[in-house]
């Protein structure tokens, strides 16, 4: 069986959502976020700092291409899709979900995005820069987008489980 890739915006409900997706389907859950801190003991914010955003987004990209796993589901830093080897390799290794929400959805769930340990590509300081960014990006690597704006936590769960099957009887 193949992995379930999720990406998203910061706030999209990538951990939330996949822990669940990955109980009910009975797969391993992988936050690559977790994983880079805990293989260079650092915070992202730490990295970001250290490694400046191009390098951040190297270190990343290496950490998503060494996940060889099955039947999975990875949860994505918000960044991954900057790095296009890397978001070949997770395409090559399953199904793609993006995890949409309108702005206006994400802009109460964030907070500060400097804090937060976010990578903006051209420098963007803004949620709604950040958006204008992402989202072209999120939807050319995206097999599917799952429209998850203004559901409550246990639509977005059952929205996520049915698209999931679909793509995995496929």
């Amino acid at each position: 069986m193949q992995n379930i890739i999720l990406i998203g915006m910061p706030g999209s409900g990538k951990s939330t959502l996949g822990q669940n997706l990955a109980e009910k389907l009975s797969y391993h859950f992988i936050d690559t976020d977790e994983v880079i801190m805990e293989t260079y003991q650092k915070s992202l914010m730490d990295l970001i700092e250290e490694n400046g955003t191009e390098g951040f987004i190297q270190l990343e990209g290496t950490i998503l291409q060494s996940i060889h796993t099955n039947q999975a589901i990875i949860s994505t830093g918000g960044s991954a899709i900057y790095h296009e080897a890397a978001m070949q390799y997770l395409k090559s290794t399953g199904t793609i979900i993006y995890l949409y929400h309108a702005l206006g959805d994400l802009t109460q769930r964030i907070g500060n995005l400097v804090t937060r340990g976010v990578v903006c590509h051209s420098g963007c300081t803004t949620l709604e820069e950040l958006y204008a960014e992402r989202c072209p990006l999120y939807e050319k690597y995206a097999d599917v987008v799952v429209d998850l704006t203004q559901c409550s936590l246990k639509e977005c769960n059952e929205k996520l489980l049915r698209t999931a099957k679909q793509y995995l009887k496929k």
